[in-house]
């Protein structure tokens, strides 16, 4: 199966979770949600450049770690499991992302990141409770992920790489927004903004670890 038939495949899964995610069609949305984030998988595991065999190994075990995420927030008793599914699949996106830029710290990058988890964690402490230093331990590690995905874009000179920075920067927008719904207050639409955000994450975290002549 070519790219454009794998990704329309991608595409219409999603947007079925989406919908089914907006209507409460619970059932559909449980088959749907893990159901999407494995074929962007074995998209990637079809796609994948051979010539950064590394890198694209250590995607595809974030990208894994994230499936095993979806499935535990699909029941709400399982959201701190499904929370150290995700921090798990970060440090493994950190650890490709320093296979092939090494640590990188520009504070021009490190430090609005760092301001916008600190307010953002400022805002739901009131009502993590025991989930404080999980919570903590979590946005710690999005930052850093986040920080080190966009130097990755900025220091690196290849083609595949430049959709790293806006890859995390989804996935960092999409984990506030679960975490301001959750904790802070309810968001319209956040369902829909949730899971395209981070759907189109996942997406360009595994195209940056494709065949660039495929691109």
């Amino acid at each position: 199966m070519n790219q454009t038939a794998f990704k329309s495949f991608i595409f219409i899964s999603a947007l079925l979770a989406i919908i089914a995610d907006f209507f409460e069609i619970n059932l559909l949305f449980y088959f749907l949600k893990p159901l999407t984030t494995s074929l962007i998988i074995l998209f990637l595991l079809k796609h994948r450049d051979t010539a950064a065999k590394a890198y694209s190994n250590l995607v595809i075990i974030g990208l894994l770690f994230c499936l095993g995420g979806d499935t535990f927030l699909l029941f709400p008793d399982f959201f701190a499991f499904g929370l150290g599914a995700f921090l798990i699949g970060h440090l493994w996106f950190i650890a490709a992302f320093v296979k092939e830029n090494g640590w990188k710290f520009p504070l021009k990058i490190g430090i609005p990141l760092a301001i916008f988890g600190s307010i953002l964690y400022s805002l739901i402490y009131p009502d993590l409770g025991k989930l404080f230093l999980p919570v903590a331990v979590y946005m710690i590690v999005i930052v850093i992920m986040s920080w080190q995905g966009i130097a990755l874009t900025i220091k690196s000179t290849k083609i595949t790489f430049n959709r790293v920075g806006l890859a995390v920067s989804l996935f960092l927008f999409s984990d506030a927004l679960i975490a301001l719904n959750k904790f802070y207050a309810p968001i319209s639409f956040s369902g829909v903004i949730i899971l395209t955000t981070y759907w189109m994450a996942i997406f360009l975290l595994a195209k940056s670890a494709t065949n660039r002549e495929e691109i």
